[in-house]
């Protein structure tokens, strides 16, 4: 056997073994080896979490495959607005990480918009899938001497907090535009009464 070619196919099973095929970005063996990391990591890291919004919906109404564009274009459009020197891998389904190395807290806030950013932009052009997730994050120099995986926790609490949230913000504007579509229902309706009030020429 060729040695170079069995050091070879050795290496691509590793990058295999760590790239998730759909995205291209780290997977989730990959996300958790490095959550798993035993010693707390410098006070300067942040770790944010991510959760995409109405997948369930989008595989429901238009299929799997359009679930799966939605997590790849996710998954582009925040390796694209997060620096390079930060790590950023899918943890599974439609969940992903992204752990900010030397930020503080407001470094970590530039970076959260600046995916506010991408993402708005992305779906400013593809309104028919436009981008909807949660995010929460911590940073350690709140948590000290906390591992990577217990700021995991705290950044994912966080996330249920923002998409809790945004839950409520749905269902606010969802009932302003019923009142709205009422209320139109309503005038129109009156219209009608007056216009057969009218006499006819």
């Amino acid at each position: 056997i060729c040695l170079r070619c069995l050091c070879w196919s050795l290496f691509r099973l590793g990058f295999r073994g760590s790239v998730d095929e759909a995205t291209g970005l780290p997977n989730k063996n990959k996300c958790e080896e490095l959550l798993d990391a035993p010693d707390p990591p410098d006070g300067n890291t942040a770790l944010c979490v991510f959760d995409l919004n109405n997948l369930r919906t989008i595989n429901n109404n238009l299929g799997h495959d359009k679930g799966d564009e939605y997590i790849r274009a996710f998954a582009e459009q925040l390796r694209l607005a997060v620096p390079s020197q930060h790590f950023v891998g899918r943890d599974g389904g439609d969940e992903f990480i992204a752990i900010l190395y030397g930020v503080d807290w407001d470094g970590a806030q530039d970076v959260l918009r600046s995916i506010r950013a991408q993402t708005a932009e992305y779906s400013r052009q593809h309104p028919e899938m436009p981008l909807r997730y949660a995010a929460g994050r911590a940073i350690a120099s709140d948590f000290e001497g906390s591992t990577l995986r217990e700021l995991f926790r705290h950044a994912d609490k966080n996330m249920y907090v923002d998409k809790n949230r945004a839950k409520r913000e749905e269902a606010e504007a969802q009932k302003l535009q019923d009142q709205q579509l009422l209320h139109a229902g309503a005038t129109d309706g009156k219209a009608a009464q007056l216009a057969k009030q009218l006499p006819k020429n």
